[in-house]
């Protein structure tokens, strides 16, 4: 059993009072028959984890003859229950972080919450840095998110916003002192909003457009994440004050929000040039609004007069330039806001916008149309007149009356363009090889090349209509060569993308490494880039050299313990590499939420990584149950900027316990033995055993799983076998399963081996202990260990053909054999009993997503037997059984 704490205590009364309300609706709009049913179901699942071992088994087996025999008319009721009941889970734990959040920065509080700003600026302190040395490099960081299009994300957009408003609805019960009426009225609206996902469908109809996932990702900037951004200076300040005694100052916000939702051609066939132009504009329609929205806001504060509030010689030359370049705007003001010259200013910007936003909108209704030149054209160009605005607000002794709502709208500027973030182009390597070889009278491009080449013409247009920052990074998948690279930097001279001035394109090439060969041939790529002259040059004008390290794909290639080592070893040597060349180098992180494709805790992965490879610059991707678990409302917003720039802060100054230099050379020689020995042991079993094919795509539901509409994206890159697979359906499938094997298998077979050899288990020991890197694989897999159930995973495993059973043995013995591995390095009697946070969220949803996935093994053999209606069900269990476990892809 878990351990509870103190705090659990709410968590739980949330979680009762959801049920209780999810039960009332049940009999409400599905009778009392049904009710009965889910809680016989429920109970059983629960006898299930509680008992000697004779009572679970028994309960098992009565589980599963229940839901055998369960009518077909039930299970999607059954299921939905299940289903419904985890995204009310969620919610009640999204709400109990916050609430912990709020408890650790009270004034009653002993400490700051790990991880928090505060605690983070405390750790700097404590370790001997100094204020000013902390203020110089919180000038110059660089945090990048960049979320990603990636198909994980299982819950609708109608449904975040119902569960957005239950989540409002329960800060209202924590912070008010309501009244008997005011509370009876509150639990009405919950009770509605409930109905309301009951009757809503869990499941679209069709497999969304990208245009669909675009207003998704819109919705999490423009809702969850504008407001944060722009907070950020204020919750450093704040945090910096408490720990060092003295303020900040003025600081710009290190954050910067991309986006690849509708520029991401990997594999992706409804990534067309129109659709990647309609999603350029759409970016800036929707940040113009809510920048228009920002200007009336303002204009409703600074109501200033000039006599009673002088503005500075610099505001009013300001506002002569505007009269002349907008005159119908002069005149139409008239006496209405002489005397008052902030208004006066705002409302030439206000037109400044309008004018932006007219231009876009035409073209998205494909009117001709042409930008007028007094319209904002660039983020540089807003972020003048604001800087005009706050030194004048700041000499007029106004900062008390509106200059930081000014500041704040000048962060959201600087963090999201004018637009909601700045849109980036995935494009496979092979695309820009075919793509350059066409010139000059070459052979015509491929689909993919000629594709590519339309793309950047678009680029190149919304380039000239708002600014180079709207769209300045080509990423370049399954890149392995120099020549990949500088294939993509000639199509960016063909499309015109060039800046003569500087000499150098005005769209960066980044490569993405991602499988094991790439990874350790990247370093020798960078030195034939950098002894390139033209290509030289123009990193001299671009001013970095970004590269992208895969998570996913190498994993899936070689396991976990090996994919970590060539990462581990890639970006130590590509750092090298750059220093060696004098070229600044930008690292940028293709993480997923599993594991096995570089998920984890945001700050732990963070300070995880090689010394002196950040560097005051941190990118990496956010996509799937990312979104919701780490940006649902703006307060998880705000605790996963704090987690990810402390993070990024106390590695760029080194204020972390880290061994010697000899120690880690030491600890790594280790891992890397450690990787051999898990990349035999994995590919043993995934590449090389004939029958692992068969049983995979039989013994999971990664057919379904593609069947599934929650992204525009095929599950594979083009036709073929398991090489082709994408890594995100991979990591899915074996997840629904309970199983989760790519995160695991191999690491006990690897440890089990190291640790019989002389002085190895004590080794292993201290590397857990003295190098973050190892705790957190281990960490890491440990957490994996524990949401595994390999009783339910065997009933999946039974679908397969009598043949494989052999490979299911061997995944049961290497399961044990990492458990057993791991807990001796932890040193914990039960798995997650030193993160009892985690083991009890755990503890919670186990029973519960039980039923869904017994469920889905009996849908699965329904269908597999001919039967045509359980296509709905087997997707409603896919989505409950993500809801339920979290950390899906």
């Amino acid at each position: 059993m878990a351990r509870s704490r103190p705090v659990d205590p709410p968590l739980r009364r949330d979680v009762r009072l959801l049920g209780r309300l999810l039960g009332e609706v049940l009999v409400e709009q599905e009778g009392q028959a049904l009710f009965d049913k889910e809680e016989e179901v429920r109970n059983l699942a629960i006898q299930r984890r509680r008992g000697p071992v004779a009572g679970r088994r028994a309960a098992a087996a009565e589980l599963a003859a229940v839901l055998r025999r369960l009518p077909s008319e039930q299970v999607e009721p059954v299921l939905r229950a299940f289903s419904v009941y985890f995204q009310l889970v969620n919610l009640a734990e999204q709400h109990h972080r916050i609430r912990r959040a709020r408890a650790h920065a009270s004034p009653t509080a002993i400490r700051p919450q790990k991880g928090s700003l505060e605690a983070t600026l405390l750790t700097l302190k404590a370790a001997g840095v100094s204020a000013d040395k902390v203020r110089e490099t919180l000038g110059t960081l660089k945090v990048t998110l960049t979320f990603t299009a990636h198909p994980t994300q299982a819950v609708r957009r109608t449904l975040l916003e119902k569960l957005y408003r239950l989540a409002q609805l329960l800060e209202e019960r924590d912070r008010c002192a309501l009244t008997p009426r005011e509370s009876a009225a509150n639990l009405t609206a919950m009770r509605e909003e409930i109905t309301a996902l009951w009757q809503t469908d869990e499941l679209r109809r069709e497999r969304p457009t990208v245009g669909d996932e675009v207003k998704n990702v819109h919705w999490y900037v423009e809702e969850m994440l504008a407001e944060p951004v722009a907070r950020l200076p204020e919750a450093l300040d704040w945090a910096f004050e408490r720990a060092y005694g003295e303020p900040l100052g003025v600081l710009d916000t290190p954050v910067r929000v991309h986006s690849w939702v509708g520029g991401d051609m990997d594999g992706n066939p409804l990534v067309t040039p129109e659709v990647f132009a309609d999603t350029l504009r759409a970016h800036r329609a929707r940040g113009l609004r809510l920048l228009l929205r920002d200007v009336e806001r303002l204009g409703g504060m600074l109501s200033q007069s000039e006599r009673h509030a002088r503005p500075t010689q610099e505001l009013e030359r300001s506002l002569e330039e505007d009269a002349k370049a907008l005159p119908d705007v002069a005149k139409q003001q008239g006496p209405r806001t002489l005397g008052e010259p902030w208004r006066r200013k705002l409302r030439f910007m206000e037109e400044r916008l309008s004018l932006a936003l007219e231009h876009v909108l035409a073209r998205r209704q494909g009117q001709a149309s042409t930008l007028s030149p007094e319209a904002y054209r660039s983020p540089e160009a807003l972020g003048e007149d604001l800087a005009v605005l706050e030194r004048s607000l700041f000499a007029a002794r106004a900062e008390s009356a509106g200059l930081r709502e000014v500041r704040r709208m000048s962060e959201r500027v600087r963090a999201l363009g004018l637009g909601l973030g700045e849109l980036e182009v995935r494009a496979p390597a092979e695309d820009a090889v075919s793509a350059a070889a066409s010139f000059n009278g070459g052979p015509a491009p491929t689909e993919g090349g000629k594709r590519l080449l339309e793309v950047l013409a678009k680029l190149r247009e919304g380039q000239d209509e708002g600014g180079e920052s709207v769209c300045r990074t080509l990423i370049l998948s399954m890149a392995s060569t120099a020549d990949d690279v500088l294939a993509a930097f000639q199509c960016l001279k063909h499309a015109g993308l060039w800046d003569k001035e500087r000499q150098c394109a005005t769209v960066d090439v980044a490569p993405l490494f991602e499988q094991l060969g790439a990874l350790d041939g990247g370093p020798d790529v960078l030195r034939q880039l950098f002894a390139h002259p033209e290509y030289r040059q123009h990193l001299k004008g671009r001013g970095v050299q970004e590269v992208m390290v895969g998570y996913s794909d190498s994993g899936k290639e070689v396991g976990l313990l090996a994919a970590a080592a060539a990462l581990y070893r890639a970006q130590v040597a590509l750092t090298h590499v750059a220093d060696e060349h004098d070229v600044p180098l930008r690292l940028f992180h293709g993480r997923g939420e599993t594991v096995a494709r570089g998920g984890g805790p945001a700050q732990t992965a963070i300070l995880a990584l090689p010394p002196g490879t950040v560097a005051g610059a941190y990118k990496a991707t956010e996509q799937g149950e990312a979104m919701d678990h780490k940006y649902a409302r703006p307060e998880l917003t705000q605790r996963t900027l704090e987690l990810v720039v402390g993070g990024v802060l106390l590695h760029t100054l080194d204020a972390q316990p880290r061994p010697s230099p000899e120690d880690e050379s030491a600890f790594r020689a280790a891992f890397d033995v450690l990787a051999e020995e898990g990349r035999k042991a994995y590919r043993a079993l995934v590449w090389e055993d004939p029958r692992f094919v068969e049983f995979f795509m039989t013994g999971t539901p990664v057919e379904e799983i593609a069947a599934l509409p929650i992204g525009s994206r095929p599950s594979k890159r083009k036709a073929g076998g398991l090489e082709t697979l994408r890594a995100i359906p991979w990591s899915f499938a074996w997840t629904q399963t309970r199983a989760i094997l790519p995160a695991w298998y191999g690491v006990g077979s690897a440890l089990e081996a190291y640790a019989a050899t002389p002085e190895g288990a004590a080794l292993l020991q201290r590397m857990y202990k003295e190098w973050p890197f190892f705790h957190t694989v281990i960490d890491n897999v440990t957490m994996v260990l524990a949401k595994t159930d390999m009783a339910i995973a065997a009933r999946y495993a039974k679908l397969a053909p009598a043949s494989t059973r052999p490979l299911w043995l061997r995944i049961q013995q290497e399961h044990s054999r990492t458990r057993r591995a791991v807990k001796s390095l932890t040193g914990e009697a039960k798995l997650l009993d030193n993160n009892p946070q985690l083991q009890r969220s755990i503890a919670l949803r186990n029973p519960y997503v039980d039923p869904m996935s017994f469920l889905q093994v009996e849908l699965l053999k329904r269908k597999r037997d001919g039967d045509a209606e359980c296509d709905r069900p087997l997707l409603l269990a896919l989505n409950g059984i993500a809801a339920g476990m979290r950390n899906t892809g």
